[in-house]
């Protein structure tokens, strides 16, 4: 039933996986892997579905490609590959007609983790040198142009800007982690509002008790939600002891570790 794609396709497909995984998006990818009688696509034939809904290529269409895209969904939110089987007939799971039965394997494909450091003192440069060993893609923002000096972060994308523009500027992905370190409480709360509204997966602010209760007071002003300070993380870090910038760096990395691995840490009581 229905024409079936060639391999042009498919390879476009995986060009794009590549290529969104790599600017930070998680995303799954649909593969006919087995068809018995009459199928609308042959085994080979994907689809990647985007963390939005949105889809590049195709399965056979109709019923069973929205059922595929929803159980794609599903999977980017449990963050756990699946196999779906599709009765191709009008009594069977997708109501379609032609007859046979499919099996479709849906991948999920982490994006790469990035790390924007926003504000470029002593410990944003030891933090950008530890997260890019890690394998993060590493941005360090700061408004001040003789710290947003990419001489002093050599494995970094570094943007001259105010917090919020440049945050905006790097872009938040649903892999990226926003670590906060400015000169001041009004800095920090621009760049902490900005990360959580855009939704980085974890806020650390490098502060005091006193000053993060103050931010956290700030941003509830400024209407984050309750439910946002999941993610927010201040006092950021876990206490391994020392208090240098690289001990404050490894401290902060190894809480993200944690979270990124679903071993959550304490967050800030909201």
């Amino acid at each position: 039933m229905g024409e079936h794609g060639g391999t042009d396709e498919s390879t476009g497909v995986y060009g794009r996986v590549e290529e969104l995984t790599e600017a930070g998006e998680t995303v799954a990818l649909a593969t006919v892997t087995g068809v018995d009688g009459s199928a609308p696509q042959d085994p080979g034939a994907a689809m990647l579905v985007r963390a939005d809904g949105r889809t590049e290529g195709t399965v056979g269409g109709g019923t069973v490609e929205e059922r595929t895209r929803r159980a794609a969904l599903e999977a980017i939110e449990a963050r756990s590959p699946r196999t779906e089987h599709w009765e191709l007939r009008p009594e069977g799971n997708t109501g379609m007609v032609c007859g046979g039965e499919m099996d479709v394997f849906i991948n999920v494909i982490p994006g790469k983790q990035r790390l924007i450091a926003a504000g470029g003192g002593h410990i944003g440069q030891s933090l950008a040198a530890m997260a890019a060993e890690m394998g993060y893609d590493v941005f360090v923002v700061d408004d001040r142009k003789e710290f947003a000096d990419p001489e002093r972060f050599p494995d970094a994308d570094v943007y001259a800007d105010d917090y919020d523009a440049g945050i905006e500027s790097v872009g938040v992905t649903d892999n990226t982690a926003v670590v906060v370190a400015t000169r001041s409480g009004h800095f920090d709360r621009v760049a902490s509002r900005e990360a959580l509204e855009r939704g980085a997966y974890y806020v650390g602010l490098v502060a005091s008790d006193t000053k993060a209760e103050r931010v956290a007071d700030g941003l509830r002003e400024d209407g984050v939600d309750d439910g946002d300070f999941e993610r927010f993380h201040s006092p950021v870090g876990l206490e391994l002891g020392g208090g240098d910038p690289a001990d404050v760096a490894l401290s902060i990395l190894a809480e993200l570790n944690r979270v990124r691995h679903g071993l959550r840490p304490g967050t800030i009581d909201s």
